[in-house]
């Protein structure tokens, strides 16, 4: 029975349910200051409305009367910013009450721990918020913002907290001196060492890695498919001497779809 790491869904849920762990990590994603953390729930489940799709939590806390969304994403599942959109309205309708007015919504962040660059900007963190598209300095105060990190890209960060925090994500390595990933380091030899713990936690664990595996071969055959189509649309276009639509398809997926379309691909 291998140790579970950090970012293994039931190793993650179990050092989030401490207070001191979990506003650690707020506190270095965020790099902000929080007061102590009032509430803490892992594994919670939302369903915003009946027969709706629900959504499974990992981590939610609050504090100071702001929410917390702390997620780990070790594998592809649809479009993270898709996502992101459906965790946003689902922490808004389970917070505000019957009949209360919108103005007490609660400031919220939806944080994605990443393995891998899963929102595709090739950055190490990337951080989501409504903007004017026509003026970009306008503050429009929707009080909630997405924060993606991809552990991978840990070196390209300056050296400092977050940059120490997502090397451990992704290396399982604790940095010489930092007291606060030597906690979890702590924490976590102490829940591997539980037999009996680690032992219910394996079926957990044969699904998620299971679930990683399906979602890989997914996405990949996706790819392909994908991949494929596209081929034979350039064949077709330059057998039509189509060379304006095959140039300006290369940068319009909306305008590659409707020519797939047209030629039944």
């Amino acid at each position: 029975m291998r140790d579970l790491t950090f970012s293994d869904g039931p190793m993650f849920q179990r050092l989030m349910s401490n207070k001191e762990i979990c506003q650690g990590i707020v506190e270095r994603v965020l790099n902000t200051r929080i007061s102590e953390v009032e509430n803490i729930v892992t594994e919670q489940s939302v369903e915003p409305r009946l027969g709706s799709h629900g959504v499974r939590m990992d981590a939610v806390l609050t504090s100071d009367g702001e929410t917390y969304d702390i997620e780990m994403q070790t594998y592809r599942r649809g479009r993270v910013a898709k996502r992101l959109r459906y965790y946003q309205a689902s922490l808004d309708v389970t917070t505000l009450g019957k009949g209360s007015d919108y103005d007490r919504l609660p400031r919220t962040y939806v944080v994605f721990i990443c393995t891998s660059d899963f929102l595709g900007t090739g950055l190490p963190v990337s951080t989501l918020e409504i903007t004017c598209i026509e003026q970009p300095s306008f503050d429009c105060e929707h009080d909630f913002r997405w924060v993606i990190l991809d552990a991978s890209k840990w070196s390209s960060l300056e050296p400092g907290p977050l940059q120490r925090l997502l090397q451990f994500v992704d290396t399982g390595t604790v940095p010489r001196n930092d007291i606060f990933l030597s906690l979890i380091s702590k924490e976590m030899d102490a829940a591997n060492a539980d037999a009996a713990w680690k032992e219910e936690m394996m079926p957990f664990l044969t699904l998620e890695e299971d679930a990683k595996i399906q979602a890989r071969i997914s996405y990949e055959d996706g790819r392909a498919e994908g991949q494929q189509r596209m081929g034979a649309l350039i064949q077709r276009l330059l057998a039509d001497g189509r060379i304006e639509d095959l140039e300006a398809a290369a940068s319009d997926p909306a305008l590659c779809s409707r020519l797939c379309e047209e030629y039944g691909l």
